[in-house]
């Protein structure tokens, strides 16, 4: 089975030329799949299956109109096939749109607690002294794989900094300013053991089965609640147990 994977970021020569060889299978970001359909080199009307994952976020973070231009375009005749672990109320609506006699399947059901996920909640005044509970928290012994959560590039770029000098080895940091062959790199040490703290964005908090991931430490409280559940499902899985810790100020609370 021939498989090519295409997003931005990346040489669209390289990926144009894969897609000439022969394809069965095109992994892709929502933008850079419209590009190769409208270049002409990507043909989409011999398409059987369609898998959308994470459809949720995408039409969160603004890839609509891309999914709209996409879907028009495609044949008729296909399977559509959705994976999420949330799907809110504007991911009924495409379905309703888009799918004919769709058929919705739950594991389990919508707002089911995560019993192998322990959960806890922590009050601090301010910026300084979440970082001083970083500080002296990650010297435990317990904390073997931990990925921060924070809310933008900006914070994980000061948090790294402020966190480097206690932990310069064994820490790293992930948003989209980085380079796609950077954010590789950063996955993969993290995966292997070689980093034991990844500062991240929320560009990791869904599809990255990293193993033995044993805390997810919510440095900022993300804004919505299907986000915390995509967060801090990165720890606890594959049956293992796992821990979320949330930090949050007074003007928090309200996410909280």
């Amino acid at each position: 089975v021939r498989i090519a994977g295409v997003y931005g970021d990346s040489n669209i020569n390289r990926q144009k030329e894969q897609i000439h060889d022969g394809l069965d299978m095109v992994i892709a970001t929502p933008g850079r799949l419209f590009d190769l359909a409208a270049s002409g080199v990507l043909r989409l009307s011999s398409i059987q299956k369609v898998v959308l994952d994470e459809v949720d976020e995408m039409l969160l973070i603004g890839f609509r109109p891309q999914l709209m231009n996409i879907l028009d375009i495609l044949p008729s005749r296909r399977q559509n096939i959705m994976f999420s672990a949330t799907l809110p109320e504007e991911v009924e609506e495409l379905i309703n749109t888009y799918f004919l006699r769709p058929r919705k399947i739950e594991i389990v059901p919508s707002g089911t607690p995560l019993e192998k996920i322990d959960q806890s909640a922590i009050a601090v005044p301010n910026y300084t002294t979440k970082v001083n509970y970083l500080r002296s928290t990650l010297k435990d012994s317990q904390m073997k794989k931990v990925l921060v959560f924070v809310k933008n590039k900006k914070i994980a770029d000061r948090l790294f900094k402020d966190l480097t000098d206690p932990f310069e080895s064994e820490i790293d940091v992930i948003h989209s300013n980085k380079t796609q062959n950077y954010r590789f790199q950063s996955v993969q040490g993290f995966a292997s053991g070689s980093i034991r703290i990844l500062i991240a964005t929320d560009v990791v908090s869904r599809g990255m089965d990293i193993p033995d991931v044993s805390h997810v430490i919510n440095f900022d409280l993300p804004k919505n609640a299907e986000q915390y559940i995509h967060r801090i499902g990165r720890t606890g899985r594959a049956k293992q147990h796992g821990t979320s810790i949330s930090l949050f100020t007074q003007a928090e609370e309200e996410m909280l």
